[in-house]
């Protein structure tokens, strides 16, 4: 299983863990307490990916936000880190 992280790195350390414990092995991350633009290629990672994650402390952007439409429209759940936990069973086979 894969997830695109939108975090700052502290965020993403702490998630790690959780992601791992639920199947999520690969993690894409982008720091998203920059505001930097989202590149191509991560925008073109959606169609592949399981999930769309988001930190608490994401700097939403319209480059983020071209990301999660790009997600809901392809029906990948996209979660905030606060719900990781909760939905667990998304990601359980």
């Amino acid at each position: 299983m894969s997830a695109i992280v939108l975090s700052g790195v502290e965020k993403l350390v702490t998630m790690s863990p959780v992601l791992e414990k639920i199947g999520i092995k690969n993690i894409h991350f982008f720091n998203a307490r920059n505001n930097d633009e989202l590149s191509t290629p991560l925008v073109a990672l959606v169609p592949f990916v399981d999930a769309v994650v988001l930190g608490e402390d994401a700097h939403f952007s319209p480059h983020i936000h071209r990301l999660i439409d790009e997600a809901l429209a392809r029906h990948i759940p996209v979660v905030a880190e606060s719900c990781i936990n909760e939905i667990e069973y998304l990601f359980k086979n």
